[in-house]
Order: structure tokens, then sequence, then C-alpha cells
């Protein structure tokens, strides 16, 4: 078993060391190019082509970053430093703010078609239902043609809220479906599209946190689908909480 442990760490450390690697190397790249070219041609440059590589540098510096909040981020998750804080929040506008944020990265706006029925009385933590959301949508918009929707849907199942997110995009092989949610591990038919392979990790410890459950059904050049079903509308788990809750005397 120690022998076991052993090797899978060391693999997750050479996929680690790979995946910083290829990640930084590209940004990088585009920020030294962009740097030098303001550096050598600045007073030659028209205004639009110099806003151009200042949008190029601060494009690779916000990937960069988000790479760097992705692994903090599975380090307080692998350490149990972030717990599930239910509280009532808004379903719907939670929904729409991460949808608005995922678009504004993407540049994409309307790209997202959100359906959903009465939300009312949700309760959850909102941090975690945000990275939920954001990573989501995120890879759904990602690995969806420029011109196409996505569709969010967010129904009421009993104590659950149901999260339905789908996409036509490049779809996931089967083989790779069975690995999903493993650290660092991306789908064999991604090609050039940058990622962490953390995503749907950070995902499932969120859904994990709430109690919930996420599943995937996939197919190769039609689209993906993730389903989520997270217990929101279980009224019991806030006031459970509250007496659960130590108190200052």
């Amino acid at each position: 078993m120690a022998l076991a442990a052993e090797k899978e760490l060391n693999q997750l450390k050479s996929l680690f060391v790979s995946m910083v690697s290829h990640e930084f190397r590209t940004p990088l790249e585009v920020i030294l190019t962009s740097s030098n070219i303001l550096d050598r041609y600045l007073d030659r440059l028209p205004p639009e082509k110099r806003k151009m590589q200042l949008r190029a540098i601060r494009k690779s510096v916000h990937r960069m970053n988000d790479l760097i909040e992705d692994v903090l981020l599975l380090g307080k998750l692998d350490a149990g430093r972030l717990a599930c804080n239910p509280a009532p929040i808004d379903l719907l506008a939670v929904c729409r703010k991460a949808a608005a944020e995922i678009e504004s990265a993407a540049g994409r706006e309307g790209a997202i078609e959100i359906i959903a029925g009465a939300l009312d009385d949700a309760a959850g933590d909102e941090t975690l239902l945000h990275y939920i959301l954001t990573n989501l949508l995120g890879n759904a918009l990602k690995y969806s043609s420029p011109g196409a929707v996505v569709r969010f849907t967010v129904e009421h199942c009993g104590v659950d809220a149901k999260l339905v997110i789908t996409d036509s995009g490049c779809g996931i092989p089967a083989a790779d479906q069975l690995r999903l949610f493993t650290q660092f591990y991306r789908g064999s038919n991604v090609g050039q599209t940058p990622g962490s392979g953390l995503g749907l990790v950070i995902v499932q410890r969120c859904v994990d946190l709430h109690g919930g459950v996420v599943s995937c059904s996939s197919t190769v050049g039609v689209g993906t689908t993730f389903t989520v079903h997270l217990p929101l509308f279980d009224g019991t788990r806030i006031w459970r909480r509250r007496i659960e809750a130590p108190t200052n005397l």
C-alpha cells in the first residue's frame, strides 16, 4: 500500500510539473513577445495596435493567475480548510452572475442561455456554488464553437436544485470520461485548448461538500451535458447549522 501511494504521489507530481510548464510557457511567451514589440516599436505603432499588444499581455496574466488560483483552491479543499456553510441565497441571481462572468471573460455576451423555474427559498454556500458554476460554464463555452450557445437549465426538484449545463462542443471520448475527475487529467481530444485539468476536480469537491451529486454524459462531435443535484431546498440544513453552531458567551 505504501509503494502504491508513493507511486501515485510521484505520478501526480509528474503531471503537475508537466501541466505547470505547459500552461505557463505559452502565456509567458506571449507576454515576452508583446512587451518586446512595445519596447522596440512603441513610437511607430498606431494606438489600436498598442492596445492589441496590451490586451494580449493582460489576457496572459489572467490565464496564469487563474491557474494559480485553481492550484491554491484545490490545496485548501485537500487540506479540509473549506467547509459548506449554507445560508439563504437568490439562486437565480447566483446563476446569472456566474454566467455573466464567464461570458465577459470569453468576450461572448449572450452565449449562455439560462432556463429557470421557480427557485424560491434556496439555501447553500454561495462561494462553493460559484466555483461549481464558473468551472462548468467556462468549460462548456471553451469547448464550444464560437457561435454556439450553451444551455443552462435550473430546476427545483424536491429538496434538490437540478443544474444542467449542455454544450454542442467537441465532446469527451468514452475512455476519458472514466477519469474526468482526476487531478491534472485532460481529454485526449482537447488539442491546443488551454486548461489545467483541475476544474472538474474542484467541481467534484464542492459538490461533495454540498452533499450533492455530479454526472456527465457526452458524445464525441455532438456535445456534453453535466448534471448537478444539490440539496439547496432542504430547509432543515440551516436550522441544523444554527443549532450546532457554538455561541459566544
